[in-house]
This record gives structure tokens, C-alpha cells and sequence, in this order.
């Protein structure tokens, strides 16, 4: 309260009319607080939200807050699904258009599990200079309506940048907008198409 108190002191005192926004950053949790920092003038929106990377058993969440980059304003308030037999990649972020409205638990939408009758190649590859090609299929789930195709480079959080492949399910906004909201991913090419009837 009185670091809010300070902050908002602050942007009275500099006339700025520019909002004000939470910022945080923590690996291995599901939540984060931080400062309150003034956004630059072009920022019309915070947000908040939570990435879900997992591979086999390791689960690494990440919450994060802060002021919305413009460009980015198309992916809120939207759900970003990957999966295969080995890796699952989900974000789901939040955003608004008040001062410090991205204060709070970050909140995140069951994740709908339910098969949907939908199916994809299935494949995994890391550190391989071969392409990604498997004959095995794996069945989407929830709202995984396209097949996506990942090659490139990424890293997991705090993990070493690695060559991956991968295929697998997909939602059409993991598709459409990855771009926006990858934070792990560098020099890739992510290739989709709908997802075959089982």
C-alpha cells in the first residue's frame, strides 16, 4: 500500500498521465509481485499471466506482469495450447486499461483435458540435426483443433538454448498469434494446418 502510495505520488508530482502498471517475473510458481512501474506513453493496457512449459514430468510454471507492449494487444485474452506425448506449452494471459488492474492472483482457465476427436502427428526431437518425422499420432484435447509443426531454436525457463522439432496438437491462436507471446522461442519456423478426423 505504501509502495502504490509512493507511486502514484510520483506521477502527480510528474504531470505524466501515463498508466501505471504491476511488473513481476518468477519461474517455478504459479503467482508473482513486484513493483509498480509507470508505462511508457504509447502503453494503453496491463497484463498478467501465467506460461505452463512441461516436459515428461518437469513442470515449469512462470507468472508474469507488466505493462502490455502495443503489439501484443491482439493476443489478450486469449489461450495458447501446444501438446504431444512429451511437451506441453500453455499460456494464458489476462489484460486491462486502468491503473494498477493487473495487481492479484493471476487466474488461470481449467485446462479442458477432454478429447475432441481431433488427431495429429506425433514427434519430439532435441539437439538433432534430423528432421522431425514419426508415424505415430497423438489426440488433441480441449480446443487443439490444428496441427502444428515447431523447428527451430528455444530453451525451457532458465534452461540452455537447444535445436528443437516437434509436432503435435495445437490451438488456432497458438497458430495465429505464437509470435506475440513466445518468450522462449528465437530463430524457428512454426508451420500449422488443420487437425485430421480421428
Amino acid at each position: 500500500a505504501i509502495l502504490t502510495a509512493v507511486v502514484m505520488l510520483q506521477a502527480l508530482i510528474t504531470g505524466a498521465d501515463c498508466l501505471l502498471c504491476e511488473q513481476c517475473l518468477s519461474s517455478g510458481t504459479g503467482q508473482c509481485s513486484g513493483i509498480f512501474k509507470q508505462c511508457s506513453p504509447n502503453v494503453t493496457h496491463c497484463v498478467k499471466g501465467l506460461e505452463n512449459n512441461t516436459e515428461g514430468t518437469d513442470v515449469i510454471l512462470t507468472a508474469f506482469k507488466d505493462c502490455l507492449d502495443p503489439s501484443q494487444k491482439a493476443a489478450c485474452g486469449r489461450e495458447f495450447f501446444f501438446k504431444n506425448s512429451v511437451v506441453s506449452f500453455q499460456i494464458s494471459r489476462t489484460c486491462c486499461d486502468s491503473d494498477f488492474c493487473n495487481r492479484g492472483d493471476v487466474e488461470v482457465p481449467a485446462v479442458d483435458e477432454n478429447p475432441n476427436g481431433y488427431k495429429c502427428e506425433d514427434c519430439f526431437t532435441a539437439q538433432s540435426t534430423d528432421p522431425c518425422t514419426t508415424a505415430v499420432e497423438v489426440q488433441c484435447t480441449g480446443e487443439q483443433n490444428m496441427c502444428a509443426s515447431f523447428s527451430g531454436a528455444g530453451s525451457r525457463p532458465g534452461g540452455a538454448v537447444l535445436k528443437y522439432n516437434l509436432k503435435g496438437c495445437a490451438s488456432r491462436d497458438f497458430c495465429d498469434l505464437f509470435y506475440q507471446v513466445e518468450t522462449h522461442a528465437f530463430t524457428y519456423e512454426l508451420l500449422c494446418s488443420p487437425a485430421k478426423k480421428l
